[in-house]
């Protein structure tokens, strides 16, 4: 019984010589005949997981926005043949319909709720990750701004101290001024800190 049926394989995108995809594809209106074209695979490239899950949502939310709307009409024809019909079974099938088509209808809501909810999830994780990162090149820049800081300040200190030390000049004997070790501590002979006792 099933061996009568004949199966159009491009249907699905399947040739029946089995060929082999090299990355070209095919004329528009037939995508067997015709000159090649070369495509760009776009699998190779580097994707954001966070737009490829926006992108996603987007298209989620947009067609159960489409079911909402088809089953918004549904859930009218059937009230309306419901009132409408004067055969109790008709009248029971129409009701049945319309509960079903609410029952979609409420489902398409909560998910709706559900994928909004992920969207402001998402965006708020992607807020924090950018300002986290950014944190992060603040808090490298700010270390480099107080390094930089504290070496200009040791620097200005150490070029104080040696112009007044210049300025002071030296004492007749060699040492600068405010040194008060004797005039032989320079010269390492019998100073108070030498080796014996």
């Amino acid at each position: 019984m099933d061996e009568d049926l004949e199966i159009d394989w491009r249907l699905f995108g399947v040739t029946a010589d089995g060929r082999r995809y090299d990355g070209l594809v095919r004329a528009v209106d037939d995508p067997f005949e015709g000159e090649p074209v070369q495509v760009l695979d776009i699998k190779a490239t580097p994707a954001d997981p966070f737009l490829d899950m926006q992108a996603m949502l987007i298209e989620m939310t947009k067609e159960l926005r489409e079911r909402f709307q088809r089953f918004q009409s549904q859930k009218a024809h059937a009230e309306a043949d419901a009132a409408a019909t004067a055969d109790d079974t008709a009248r029971k099938l129409a009701q049945t319909d319309a509960k079903a088509a609410i029952e979609a209808v409420s489902l398409i809501v909560r998910t709706l709720e559900k994928i909004d909810s992920l969207q402001r999830i998402l965006i708020a994780e992607r807020l924090e990750a950018e300002e986290a990162q950014a944190g992060s090149e603040d808090a490298v820049a700010l270390k480099a701004e107080f390094e930089r800081l504290v070496e200009e300040r040791v620097k200005e200190r150490l070029d104080a101290r040696i112009k007044a030390w210049i300025r002071q000049g030296e004492h007749a004997d060699g040492r600068p001024e405010g040194d008060d070790r004797g005039p032989d501590a320079g010269a390492g002979g019998g100073g108070g800190d030498g080796d014996g006792p």
